[in-house]
């Protein structure tokens, strides 16, 4: 469902994170189209090297959509792809992760790696959505883990960084056509500016507007940010919960006051039609 369509209705668009939200599984999705998100796992074999159905079952269920295989294990590559194919997983083969850091997110390139194995996803959230917010496409998760994908603990509950890789996984992919379009807007000013630890970006979604706020600080941040004149004010849609937005209204443009806590990503979107 293309959420630039649903926000004009504030039912429609909470429907669609609900659902996100509730961790509902998608069906196997298509290959994806060029510049839709791929967010996928490191996954290293069960034993090592060797791929195994259940685990590309239980990560495609979980809301991933790819996964992220080591050259070094090309033997396999192709029996990777026929069982990955199964499920509707896409397959990258990739020589070693490239670690996202918070200065690398803000020029990703088209991919990017966050090595959660160091922090257990502490800012996963802000590293993810500021890659994406600066053009990165796919994603990929790495535990660190020689064996599997890391992403469960022994008794079978999921780690601390699974939980919010999942979240962004579905928030990405459920609304990957929205993704595919994005592209730079106009610039934001910040009061006081606190670069690079905060970031805010407006994107243009075409018919919408994304906001995407990220804090790769250890501390709980305040600041205030003017989006240029003639963007709506209100009311903005939270792209993670579902919740509503209003700014302040004012003549040199919507004013957003506003706190962000340590490793958090706060998106918002509105239908440009709104005034």
């Amino acid at each position: 469902m293309f959420v630039s369509r649903v926000i004009t209705s504030i039912v429609g668009a909470a429907f669609v994170i609900a659902a996100v939200n509730a961790q509902i599984p998608a069906p196997p999705p298509s290959t994806p189209a060029p510049g839709e998100p791929i967010v996928s796992v490191w996954y290293r074999g069960t034993p090592a090297g060797t791929p195994r159905q259940s685990d590309l079952g239980a990560i495609r269920a979980l809301g991933f959509n790819g996964v992220t295989w080591p050259k070094s294990a090309a033997a396999q590559e192709a029996e990777l792809r026929r069982l990955a194919a199964l499920v509707g997983l896409v397959v990258e083969v990739v020589d070693k992760p490239r670690l996202a850091g918070p200065t690398s997110a803000l020029t990703p390139g088209s991919r990017i790696d966050i090595v959660v194995g160091l922090s257990d996803g502490i800012q996963t959230p802000a590293l993810a959505w500021r890659a994406i917010a600066h053009g990165a496409r796919t994603i990929a998760f790495d535990s660190g883990d020689t064996v599997g994908a890391g992403l469960d603990q022994k008794d079978g509950s999921l780690r601390p960084w699974a939980r919010p890789a999942i979240a962004i996984a579905r928030q990405l992919t459920g609304n990957s056509r929205l993704v595919r379009i994005l592209k730079p807007g106009p610039g934001i000013l910040l009061s006081p500016p606190r670069e690079p630890v905060l970031d805010v970006v407006l994107l243009d979604g075409d018919r919408s507007w994304v906001l995407v706020a990220t804090n790769v600080s250890p501390d709980t941040l305040t600041t205030s940010a003017r989006l240029p004149a003639g963007a709506p004010y209100a009311m903005w849609i939270s792209w993670v919960d579902g919740a509503t937005l209003a700014m302040i209204d004012e003549p040199a443009g919507p004013r957003w006051n506003f706190q962000i806590g340590p490793g958090a990503a706060r998106v918002y979107l509105i239908d440009k039609i709104l005034k």
